[in-house]
C-alpha cells in the first residue's frame, strides 16, 4: 500500500473511533483534527514551495503546539462535563448546557483556518481570494474579545 493510502486510513480508523468514542463531541474533534493535520500539511508545501527547507526542530514545536491544540479540546470536554455538576452542587442552575468545548473547538478551527490560508497564499498569492483571509482574521479578532 503507498504512504497516502496508509495515511487516509489511518486518519479514518482514528475519525471512527473518536466518533464512536466521543458521542456529541466526534464531530468537534473530527474537525479539529482536520484542521490541524490539513495546517501541518500546508505548512509542510509552503517550506518546501518557498524554499525554505524543513527544519525538524520547528517540526518538533509545529507538533507539540498541534498536540497542545488537542489538549485544550479534551479540557474543553472536561469542563462541559464537570461544570454541570459542580454547578448544581454549587445552587446554580443554567437553563442550556455548557459550550465550552464548542468554544474551544471553534477557536482551534478558526485560528487553524487563518494559518491555512496563510500558508496557501504564500504558495501560490492566487489560490484563494484575500478577501477569506481577510474575513478569517476579522473573525478571529471578534473571537478574541
Amino acid at each position: 500500500m503507498k504512504p497516502e493510502g496508509i495515511i487516509k486510513s489511518a486518519l479514518s480508523v482514528i475519525a471512527g473511533v473518536a466518533a464512536t468514542l466521543c458521542g456529541q463531541y466526534g464531530v468537534m474533534f473530527l474537525l479539529v483534527a482536520a484542521a490541524v493535520v490539513l495546517d501541518f500539511a500546508t505548512g509542510i508545501i509552503k517550506a518546501k514551495a518557498i524554499g525554505q527547507g524543513l527544519d525538524s526542530k520547528i517540526a518538533r514545536r509545529g507538533f507539540w503546539r498541534k498536540i497542545s491544540l488537542l489538549a485544550a479540546l479534551a479540557f474543553g470536554v472536561f469542563l462541559d462535563l464537570i461544570a454541570g455538576v459542580l454547578l448544581v452542587k454549587a445552587g446554580i442552575v443554567i437553563s442550556s448546557e455548557t459550550p465550552f468545548a464548542l468554544v474551544v473547538a471553534s477557536y482551534i478551527v478558526l485560528n487553524e483556518s487563518i494559518s491555512i490560508a496563510e500558508n496557501l497564499y504564500q504558495i501560490n498569492p492566487d489560490s484563494l481570494p484575500k478577501a477569506v483571509i481577510n474575513l478569517l482574521r476579522i473573525a478571529k479578532e471578534k473571537s478574541d474579545k
